[in-house]
């Protein structure tokens, strides 16, 4: 085996240096330049001379090109930055837009929020209106209410007589009257009410009096205890036995709070009666009397 550099021999059980790079070739120590250098320093030198160069030829080789692609990337960037300044004046161009669309919406949410604080004040300011309207109308219909129950002070309303064909309502009552022992000479004029589809109970009769007539009409109203003993069949022959009831000409309204003060009242309240058009209530034997004039009176006697 020969030196791969001087072409002598090699001494087969003397130290050469063999080559790790490409070209694998075997050296005497003192062919390969800067070996000696190298094992002094505790370098591990790998490579012979040769290869060394050639190594830094590539890296060098290398080296550039990795420069030039980098100086390709950079120029191909660089080309791009025009493009990229469009686009940033479009996107400022956009932002300034949605700046001014914004301050306009805030804006009108300034203005929409004004005109909701004035539409609740006016809101509040009619539903107060409506609440004072509403008491006024409650107010006035208590008082048409009360003159109609003052105009009816003079009748009596009759319940329970039987209707047959033909018949002569003044004589009814003319009977009624004797047997009940009271004045019918007072009595103005009579008459039976239409009868109603869905009650099976004869129609009311109303008798209105003379206006002179009031104390007659009261003694109608004394005497009504005595018509326990006396029924439809004893006024008018017929063959109903029906129950006969003496009372005040009452309006709708009144008609209905009575019903509604006997439904929630009876049962705490041991007297409910009314007196010339008005509704009274009374819990007990010497308890004074309670006026009811609306539902609300009834509701505070229930949670008395």
């Amino acid at each position: 085996m020969q030196c791969q550099k001087c072409k002598k021999a090699l001494a087969r059980s003397g130290s050469h240096f063999l080559c790790q790079g490409p070209c694998q070739g075997t050296f005497h120590r003192n062919c390969v330049k800067g070996l000696a250098a190298d094992m002094k320093a505790g370098r591990i030198r790998t490579f012979c001379n040769n290869c060394e160069e050639e190594d830094s030829d590539d890296e060098q080789e290398d080296g550039g090109q990795d420069f030039k692609r980098i100086l390709k990337d950079i120029q191909g960037k660089v080309s791009t930055l025009p493009g990229l300044r469009k686009q940033l004046n479009h996107i400022m161009e956009s932002m300034s837009l949605l700046s001014d669309k914004y301050d306009t919406l805030l804006a009108e949410h300034e203005e929409s929020k004004k005109k909701i604080i004035h539409l609740e004040k006016s809101f509040i300011t009619i539903s107060n209106k409506n609440v004072y309207l509403e008491k006024c109308n409650i107010a006035l219909e208590q008082r048409l209410d009360k003159f109609d129950q003052t105009s009816r002070k003079h009748n009596l309303e009759i319940v329970g007589i039987e209707q047959l064909p033909n018949e002569n309502i003044q004589a009814l009552i003319k009977t009624l009257g004797d047997m009940l022992e009271v004045n019918t000479t007072d009595i103005e004029w009579v008459s039976r009410l239409p009868q109603r589809k869905s009650c099976d109970k004869p129609a009311p009769i109303k008798v209105g009096f003379t206006v002179n007539g009031t104390n007659a009409r009261d003694a109608w109203l004394s005497q009504r205890r005595k018509l326990a003993e006396i029924s439809s069949c004893d006024v008018t022959g017929g063959s109903q036995k029906y129950k006969i009831y003496l009372n005040e000409d009452l309006t709708k309204p009144t008609r209905e709070l009575l019903w509604k003060t006997k439904k929630q009242l009876r049962g705490t309240y041991k007297y409910i009666w009314v007196h010339n058009g008005k509704i009274l209530v009374k819990k007990g034997d010497g308890d004074k009397s309670i006026l009811i004039q609306s539902e609300g009176d009834i509701c505070d006697l229930l949670n008395k």
